[in-house]
This record gives structure tokens, C-alpha cells and sequence, in this order.
């Protein structure tokens, strides 16, 4: 029985199924180059105004017993290589060690989707070779964080995320960063500063919902050229750029 972080990867509390939000049993694009079912764990410690995945933003969107899923991913195997754990923020779910190694033990890879607040719990996750693939989301330069985010985080956790991805080498990884029509390129040429060096940075397009239309601060999104532009000026501090969902 390994203890990692405040949680075991032994059993789920008083053997009863952990709850998580939501699963949809395969997709092509949330792990690269790998075919992967999604699981959903709710709640989050940010309200970045552009969140997608709005409605699990609280612990209590955690409804559906994982005892029902994992059947239906034991059916899968053989046909697709691994689980996307995301959320909400996953390393906040009380259970995630348990699910991750519940999910490990039928075979499959698994990629964690996350906003790198939880800077201890990651890096015992890959110490211990419970993830394969990492996608952190960088949301703009530190210094304009909380205009993204929606209130003071601590940054220090975020800092220490992207720079333990980086030097680390055993799991893939990459940074992603929506294209909030907030941040400049100034903003940009600061947020490639931050994660120098990384071996994959990914531009996302700002897609707007009901979500980020009620919020105060609105734009319209980056066009197809401008990203490329801000791809050009980043391309020299990092391995390898990609831009998503033009």
C-alpha cells in the first residue's frame, strides 16, 4: 500500500465507489497520438471565464459511482490505449489516486489534464509512475493571472509545476494556453518566458459559451493568422508549438 500525497492507492474510503462527474468511452484529440476514453472528475479551485467544462466546476457535480465505469472500460481494452483524467482540477478529487490506479491495473495508459495547483500531489503522480502523459494549463503570465482565473491563486504552485515538467523525463508532457482575447502578445512573448525550454506548447482557440458571455471581460477570439503570429514569436523558447481548434 503506497501512500501518495494525503490519499492511498489501496482502497476508496469505507469501500464505498468514489463519485465522478462524468465519461465518455473514447476520443481521438484528448491524447495525442493515442485512441482514449475521458473520465470527468468534478471541481476546481479556478473560474477562468472561457472554462468549458463550467457545469463540474463543484465537488457536488461528482454523481456517478466509478463502480459503474469501470466495467465499461474493462469492455475497451484492446481498443483504445488509455484514460484522459480530467476535470474540473482532478488532483483536488479526493479519490484520484484510487481511480488512477484502478484504471492502471487493467493495463491502460493514463494522461492527466491539469492546471498545476497541486504541485506536490504531480509530482508524486509521476514519481511513482502513476501518469504517462501530462497536460498542464498555463492560463497567461503570472502577472496577469488572477484576470484569467477569477481570484488569487498561489503562483508559487504554478511555477514549480512547469519548471518540475521540464526538467523531468519520464512522462510526455505539454503546456497549453487558450487564447483569451484578454492577453496581448505582449502577454504571450511573457508566458513562452515562463515555460522555456518545454518540449510542447499548445495554443488553444477561445471558443465563447453562455459561461464566458456573462462575464465582464469579453473579446472577440484570436483569428486563424494572429495565432499563427503568436505562434512565430513564441517558436524560439520552446520545442515544438501547436495551434488547436482553427
Amino acid at each position: 500500500m503506497k501512500k501518495i500525497g494525503n490519499q492511498t492507492d489501496s482502497s476508496s474510503p469505507d469501500q464505498v465507489s468514489p463519485l465522478v462527474a462524468g465519461f465518455q468511452i473514447n476520443s481521438f484529440i484528448d491524447y495525442p497520438g493515442k485512441i482514449a476514453a475521458v473520465l470527468f472528475l468534478g471541481g476546481c479551485n479556478l473560474r477562468c471565464y472561457y472554462c468549458h467544462n463550467h457545469g463540474i466546476l463543484s465537488g457536488e457535480s461528482n454523481v456517478q459511482p466509478l463502480d459503474e465505469i469501470l466495467p465499461k472500460l474493462r469492455e475497451q481494452v484492446g481498443f483504445i490505449d488509455g484514460v484522459v483524467i480530467t476535470g474540473g482540477e482532478p488532483t483536488l478529487h479526493p479519490n484520484v489516486v484510487y481511480i488512477i490506479t484502478e484504471i492502471k491495473r487493467m493495463g491502460f495508459l493514463v494522461k492527466l489534464d491539469t492546471n498545476g495547483t497541486n504541485s506536490d500531489l504531480l509530482m508524486e503522480l509521476v514519481a511513482e509512475g502513476m501518469v504517462d502523459y501530462v497536460a498542464m494549463d498555463v492560463k497567461a503570465p503570472l502577472s496577469r493571472y488572477h484576470e484569467v482565473v477569477g481570484h488569487g491563486i498561489d503562483l508559487g504552485e504554478v511555477s514549480r509545476s512547469i519548471d518540475f515538467l521540464i526538467a523531468q523525463s519520464k512522462v510526455e508532457y505539454m503546456f497549453r494556453t487558450t487564447l483569451a482575447p484578454i492577453l496581448t502578445k505582449e502577454d504571450f512573448v511573457e508566458l513562452a518566458q515562463l515555460v522555456k525550454g518545454a518540449k510542447t506548447f499548445q495554443l488553444q482557440q477561445f471558443v465563447p459559451n453562455d459561461f464566458s458571455n456573462s462575464h465582464p471581460i469579453i473579446g472577440l477570439p484570436y483569428s486563424e493568422k494572429a495565432a499563427t503570429e503568436l505562434a512565430n514569436s513564441i517558436k524560439p523558447h520552446v520545442g515544438e508549438i501547436l495551434i488547436r481548434g482553427f
